[in-house]
């Protein structure tokens, strides 16, 4: 028997450590039925227990994680097999087109294609890519590279308490798997736009992941804005934020003055992130057709208003939870669904992909 084949068919579940929060999931995955969610949560923890992506405090991070699996879980997690994120403004990507070339060369070409822009020496990163179109043209791929300390941080912690590694991944990429399992128009070209509390991760899915990139000032800052620019408290700025948003009403005007230069800063770099799309996709040429929204800020009303009207393409909220099987277990309340997409990304990677 091969020795992997065991592994390939043990569950897995998914793990999203997030600024200040991390959240849980596990799926039972069997191919041609719905995903049946078999547990999930949410646990908060002090922001300075990360730093720059790296944990520096893993026995905060440990409370946190053991009281949620013990105390505050809704359903249960039966596995220690764990697939994690990390966060994608601490990776450095890159679309790349090769020439044709043996795989045995083909590390050591994105290697030194690699070091002509990434700001770090090499022997300090964890470098791996996926290949998205080979034809006798060439070979199109999306590159990640992480920090070694980012990543080795993860994996002490991860070890420390207990559970066994499987896979470590940029969210963006676990949020747009999820998308592509989930969502019925994974086929067309889509802008995904991730908005987390301190960063926006924006990137082009087009049956793969095309290119992406990160924008700094997220929910959290658009609560800070709000509250700031009317006087009022930062619990108030945030009710205000997720009940009223952008859409019309007496506030309107003054929530939009005070949001308005980050999201018109978020614009500009959309805009920029689609010329490259433009700029280097394969012919024929594919059409961008949709923005999809995801993450806890992409709550607020009016927001897919205000990117469908300012990038002229039809924008929506992902909601994929209607293909997703809770079986008895509650859905998550309205407001915290879209923060569950990235975990639920990383819960939905099938084992039989990390030995492929």
């Amino acid at each position: 028997m091969n020795p992997l084949s065991f592994y390939r068919d043990q569950p897995l579940f998914g793990l999203d450590i997030g600024h200040s929060s991390l959240k849980v999931m596990q799926m039972d995955l069997v191919k041609g039925v719905a995903p049946r969610v078999k547990g999930y949560g949410v646990a908060t923890y002090p922001p300075k227990t990360i730093k720059d992506g790296v944990i520096i405090d893993p026995k905060a991070l440990h409370d946190c994680l053991f009281n949620l699996l013990k105390k505050d879980l809704v359903g249960a997690i039966d596995t220690r097999r764990v697939a994690c994120t990390v966060p994608t403004a601490r990776t450095f990507s890159r679309s790349m087109k090769l020439p044709s070339m043996e795989r045995s060369s083909l590390s050591e070409a994105v290697h030194l294609e690699a070091e002509q822009y990434i700001p770090i020496p090499i022997a300090n990163l964890y470098l791996d890519y996926e290949i998205s179109r080979e034809d006798a043209q060439g070979i199109e791929l999306l590159m990640v590279a992480t920090p070694k300390n980012i990543i080795d941080s993860h994996m002490d912690f991860l070890e420390r308490v207990g559970l066994e590694p499987v896979a470590l991944e940029p969210t963006m990429n676990a949020a747009a798997r999820f998308f592509e399992h989930a969502d019925s128009s994974h086929g067309q070209p889509s802008i995904l736009i991730d908005f987390g509390s301190v960063a926006v991760d924006v990137a082009v899915f087009d049956k793969t992941m095309f290119v992406n990139t990160t924008v700094q000032g997220g929910s959290e800052d658009l609560t800070k804005l709000i509250a700031k620019r009317l006087k009022i408290s930062s619990a108030k700025a945030y009710d205000l934020k997720n009940s009223k948003g952008l859409t019309a009403g007496s506030k309107q005007k003054e929530i939009r003055e005070a949001v308005g230069p980050l999201l018109d800063n978020l614009v500009h770099e959309i805009q920029k992130i689609v010329r490259y799309y433009n700029d280097h996709q394969t012919l024929p040429p594919h059409k961008l057709v949709q923005i999809v929204t995801i993450g806890g800020g992409a709550n607020m009303p009016g927001l897919s208003d205000f990117f469908s009207k300012q990038l002229s393409l039809p924008a929506r909220m992902l909601d994929p939870w209607d293909a997703i099987d809770f079986g008895g277990l509650p859905m998550p309340g309205e407001i915290d669904r879209s923060m569950y997409i990235t975990v639920a990304g990383a819960a939905s990677l099938d084992p039989k992909e990390i030995f492929s």
